[in-house]
Formats: C-alpha cells, sequence, structure tokens
C-alpha cells in the first residue's frame, strides 16, 4: 500500500471540502425553505477512515457552504455510518414539542467491532443542528453485519401517507423496502435485486421521482452505488427507472446481473457517472420532483485512503438537477444540468481546425460545441504552468474519453482512462467541462452523459490546449469563475 502523502493541496473553489480531516459518503441531505443542509461522512480524529460522525454544512445557493460543529457524534460501541433526514411536519415520531416538526436523522449504527449493523434514528428541535439519539435504538436490525444505509422518503397515496425507507444488504446485492407509521417501528415490504451490475457490493440506494422532459409524466428512479464494479474501475453508481407503488419497486427493463468487472458488460448498464470519482450520490429530502437534485463524494475506494493531503482529505461533487429525456429508441435516461453556476452571456465563435492554446489560471467553465462528421473530431488537454499534462479530453463521434495522468499521486490505480459512450443520434455535440482546484466534471449531449474525475493535488489549470481535426467544426467559449467571463479564441 502506497505511503499517505502529506502535500500542499489547494482547496476546491465550486466544492465543499471540510476544514480538517477526513469526508466521505454525503448523508442527509435536505432543504429547510431557506438554506441546504449537508451531513457528510467524517472522521473528528484525523484524515483516515475511522470514528465516523456525521459533519454539517449549510449554503443557500449549494456552493458556498458554511461548515457548522459535528451534528451526530460517534459513540463507544457504534460509529454512525451513512443514513437520511426527514422532517416530521406532523409529528408522527412523537418527538416534536409541538413548536417546530422535528428533524429526524436515520442513519446506520455499525459495531465498532464489525458485528452488527443496524438502523438507528436520532431526534433534532433546534432545526438539524444538533441531535439526541433515541434511547432504544436500534429501530431496525436483521442481525447483519451489511444491513445499511438507509434511506427514507415520504410516500402520498389515497388511503394515507407514510414512510418507506430504502436500504441495502451490502453483500447480496440487494436492496429492502420498508414501511413505517412513525419511524420507530418498520415492516419489510419487498426487495429488489440484484440486477445489472453486482460485482461489487451494493450500497447507499436512494428512491425519488423524477419528471419526464416535455411530458406531465413523473417516473420512479433508484440509485444504487457499488464497489467495486463500477464502469470506470473500483467505485460507481447505476440507475434504475421504473414505477413504485408503495410496496416494491419494479424496473422498466429487467436487467441481466452482470457479475463482471470488463468494461464492455458494464457499459450495457445505465449509469449516473462515467468517471472513477462519483460515489454514493443521493437526493435531497424536502425538494419537489421537477428540482430534485443530488450530491455525491467525488472520489473512489481504489484509492481514498490515500490521497496526497494537507490536514483535510475528501471533497463534494457540484451539486445535480435531474430529470428524465426519452431518447431517440423511446428509452428513458437521466440528464444531469450543474447547478450554482453564474450564467454564461459570452458569444462562442468557431474554431478552425489546428491547434490554440487558451489561458485559464483559474476554476472556469468550458463550453465546447461539436460538429461535422470527422472521428478524433477534437481534444480539449489541460496544463499546468510548467507545460506539464494533467489530463486530456477527447471527443469522437461515437464516446468521450479522459484519461488522466499520474501527476501528484504515487497510487497504481490512479493513473486511468475513462470512456463515455454518447447516446446515438446526438447531432451537434454539446460537452461542459468544469474545472476546479483539484477536479474536472465533464457534461455530454446537453446532460445526459457525466464524467467526473480528481486531479487531486493539482491547482486549476494553468492552460489548456484544443486541437480540431480537419472536417470538423467546433464553439468554443470559456466562463472563468472567479471574474466575469470573456471570450477565448483557440
Amino acid at each position: 500500500m502506497p505511503k499517505t502523502q502529506l502535500v500542499a493541496v489547494k482547496r476546491p473553489q465550486l466544492h465543499f471540502t471540510a476544514k480538517k480531516n477526513w469526508i466521505n459518503d454525503p448523508n442527509g441531505l435536505f432543504f429547510d425553505g431557506k438554506q441546504y443542509h449537508l451531513y457528510f461522512q467524517h472522521n473528528p480524529n484525523g484524515v483516515g477512515h475511522g470514528y465516523m460522525s456525521w459533519g454539517h454544512a449549510v449554503s443557500t445557493d449549494l456552493v458556498n457552504w458554511e461548515e457548522l460543529p459535528i451534528a451526530i457524534l460517534h459513540g463507544d460501541v457504534a460509529d454512525i455510518f451513512s443514513g437520511s433526514i426527514v422532517v416530521d411536519h406532523e409529528n408522527t415520531s412523537g418527538f416534536g414539542d409541538g413548536t417546530v416538526p422535528p428533524v429526524i436523522a436515520i442513519y446506520t449504527a455499525a459495531a465498532k467491532d464489525e458485528s452488527n449493523q443496524s438502523q438507528a434514528i436520532a431526534y433534532s428541535l433546534d432545526g438539524g443542528e444538533t441531535f439526541t439519539k433515541y434511547e432504544q435504538n436500534p429501530v431496525l436490525d436483521r442481525g447483519s453485519k451489511d444491513f445499511r444505509d438507509p434511506k427514507v422518503i415520504r410516500y402520498e397515496s389515497e388511503p394515507g401517507s407514510y414512510w418507506v425507507m430504502v436500504a441495502v444488504e451490502a453483500i447480496e446485492r440487494r436492496v429492502l423496502v420498508y414501511r413505517s407509521e412513525n419511524l420507530k417501528d418498520w415492516t419489510e415490504l419487498s426487495s429488489f435485486g440484484p440486477q445489472s451490475a453486482a460485482a461489487g457490493i451494493w450500497e447507499c440506494p436512494d428512491l425519488f421521482q423524477l419528471p419526464v422532459a416535455g411530458t406531465d409524466q413523473l417516473k420512479w428512479v433508484l440509485i444504487v452505488s457499488l464497489n467495486p464494479g463500477g464502469v470506470a474501475g473500483g467505485s460507481g453508481t447505476q440507475y434504475f427507472i421504473g414505477e413504485f407503488d408503495g410496496t416494491s419497486f419494479t424496473p422498466d427493463h429487467d436487467q441481466q446481473v452482470r457479475d463482471s468487472f470488463e468494461y464492455e458488460s458494464l457499459k450495457q448498464g445505465n449509469w449516473l457517472d462515467w468517471g472513477r470519482d462519483f460515489y454514493a450520490g443521493v437526493s435531497f429530502h424536502g425538494l419537489p420532483a421537477d428540482q430534485q437534485t443530488v450530491i455525491a463524494w467525488m472520489s473512489n475506494w481504489d484509492y481514498a485512503r490515500e490521497l496526497p493531503h494537507d490536514g483535510w482529505r475528501g471533497s463534494m461533487s457540484t451539486a445535480r438537477r435531474l430529470d428524465l429525456v426519452k431518447n431517440s429508441d423511446g428509452k428513458l435516461e437521466i440528464r444531469q444540468c450543474i447547478l450554482g453556476l453564474p450564467a454564461s452571456e459570452v458569444a462562442a465563435s468557431v474554431t478552425p481546425a489546428g491547434e490554440g492554446r487558451i489561458e485559464l489560471g483559474s476554476p472556469a467553465l468550458l463550453e465546447l460545441a461539436v460538429g461535422g462528421d470527422a472521428n478524433g473530431s477534437a481534444a480539449l488537454s489541460l496544463f499546468r504552468a510548467d507545460d506539464t499534462l494533467i489530463s486530456e479530453l477527447t471527443i469522437e463521434s461515437e464516446f468521450v474519453q479522459h484519461r488522466r495522468e499520474t501527476g501528484k499521486v504515487d497510487h497504481e490505480l490512479y493513473a486511468s482512462n475513462q470512456r463515455m459512450p454518447l447516446p446515438a443520434d446526438t447531432g451537434e455535440l454539446t460537452v461542459q467541462v468544469l474545472v476546479d482546484h483539484g477536479s474536472v466534471e465533464i457534461l455530454a449531449a446537453n446532460g445526459l452523459r457525466s464524467l467526473t474525475d480528481q486531479l487531486t493535488g493539482e491547482e486549476a489549470p494553468a492552460y489548456a490546449t484544443l486541437r480540431v481535426a480537419t472536417g470538423a467544426s467546433v464553439t468554443f467559449k470559456v466562463l472563468p469563475l472567479s471574474d466575469k467571463s470573456v471570450e477565448l479564441n483557440a
């Protein structure tokens, strides 16, 4: 195992990081009507994974976050693993005092001796700032070592509403569905899986509705993270689209189990992200379906524990707004839009064939529109000021590829090459490239494809080069995110 590296790491401008120590999965995301709350797996004692507790941060714009004191601290016998939060407006739990609705955290109590994982709750009467653990925890215990990551939603139906929990039996690759009237007593309803990618263990499920663009239709979506066995290697996040009747989830299309680590097999599935570093993504409680938003942990268990650090380790992805789009063969796919970015008022210009240099030097949003019928139509390369290549994005007619160099990371699994197949009949291809200190996020085909990679230890690229093949047509602009947007011609 590589030795942990202590280096100067510049904090990202557009992504959440804790002031110090380790973070991983986002937990308990909710919107209280004024602020977005982000809880997260956090080690209060160091930069490694351990002593897991829930950190807490709030934001009004999903970009600028204020870190608050730890919300739920680990105990003597159990760590506080991942989970979710609901606001109990009807006080079904009985924890309310009649003045404000209680905020209820549902989390996995993970025994420190690894003998058991059960579901527990804690309640807050101050809007989610401090929590009291329920004295009669756990509220759900299967006697399992791998039963975790509860996501709770309020299911509305004509006979009446009730709480629904999805959690995983990780080793079995199953999502279990439970029902409760009071968040304390739970009844098992059904299970889902294994289906599609199942070479790694299943984690961090989520169940929510999304609108189908251009219609009044809502569909249910089930998200499942797995590790290893992601499409880019190591950690990954897949999704299923279907129906939920309050008891069981039924996908529109059953998928065969792919107990494989091979890309050619895995690419047949539905992936929320095709990069190395987008894991454990979950949605916000308190937002309507047409504002459904997710945040993920921007890392990968292949190397997360050994990445360079500067007293802090780990960051979150940008917030992504989701909806569903029907593609040319009638299949629904998730579309993503990065939130919190200023609107660009820059006019773009057509880039001729050849190579041009684009000065950067700060976080920026690069936008490309690629037309023409040439294969290998464009390549965007990101460089340090000393001309060292950081990474390269290649845009071809059928896929987008991102190659990440070793850079400042001494780990055999870090340097990598991710390939993201494009939808058929894309036409003119749009590609957004968001570069920040330490990461790149790529959205292609109007958000139907996403690829997220860390660039650990790297500052935002000093400059980029854009190479355009003969016969291709590329329109290009860049929006610096630390100053006014300006147009650059390659």
